[in-house]
């Protein structure tokens, strides 16, 4: 999967309830003309340093997300990022996750985020071995959304096909892939870096292609629809997006 390139890692803490790792964030982790993280990037982190936590919860059953919201709060951002997260909501059913990203020289914050999960329904959506943290070793040669195949189909419109490279272990589209998705729809239709992703996921993307479309709410903020065309244009995810100042 794409998330073994990006250069981050974390480790869990012994009763499982918090998380402490770091990140590098390289050009091509970066919104366009900025020195900012995309909020995908970080969600797709979060997702997955919180995830595991999670699915030591809902084990035998996958953890899948519900949401993720990301808001980056810092003018710039360094290239290299400490994580914290804590677990601040474990049940059997739901896990509630908070993580946050700072400077590793200054402990400034430079972005927050809260991540749901919930167990998965369907029986078959077992959780992998189960481990107490990760470390990927690659590292992304071009810009994150041309790495993971995203298409700009007209301002405002996006659309990445689904595969084994951007899909999670239920078979549905990575979390990270459909905030990106959401993500880039509103940079296309303001000509803006997103600052902001709030992410509602409503169902799997299985068939795809995955389609984003954006229109703009006002005063920076675009709402973003996420949808599985080859499965009866489906809705997937609700997103809304605020984007950089003009």
């Amino acid at each position: 999967m794409f998330v073994n390139d990006l250069a981050f890692g974390f480790a869990m803490s012994e009763d499982g309830m918090t998380m402490t790792g770091d990140a590098t964030i390289t050009d091509s982790l970066r919104s366009a003309g900025s020195s900012l993280p995309r909020p995908s990037v970080l969600a797709t982190m979060a997702d997955c340093v919180a995830g595991v936590a999670a699915c030591l919860s809902t084990a035998p059953r996958l953890a899948v997300t519900l949401d993720i919201v990301v808001r980056i709060v810092s003018d710039r951002s360094a290239d290299s990022l400490e994580l914290s997260a804590e677990i601040v909501k474990m049940g059997r059913s739901t896990v509630a996750a908070e993580v946050r990203f700072s400077d590793a020289a200054t402990h400034e914050l430079v972005a927050h985020s809260y991540v749901t999960f919930m167990a998965s329904p369907r029986p078959q959506d077992i959780a992998p071995p189960l481990v107490r943290g990760m470390r990927t070793t690659g590292s992304m040669p071009v810009a994150f959304p041309d790495y993971i195949g995203m298409r700009v189909l007209e301002p405002g419109v996006t659309e990445i096909e689904h595969g084994p490279f951007v899909q999670q272990a239920s078979g549905t589209l990575q979390g990270g892939a459909v905030a990106l998705l959401a993500e880039m729809a509103a940079e296309s239709l303001t000509g803006r870096p997103v600052l902001d992703l709030d992410t509602r996921y409503l169902t799997a993307v299985r068939r795809g292609p995955g389609r984003a479309t954006a229109v703009s709410l006002g005063s920076g903020l675009v709402r973003a629809e996420v949808r599985d065309v080859g499965n009866g244009n489906r809705l997937a995810a609700l997103v809304t997006a605020r984007v950089a100042p003009g």
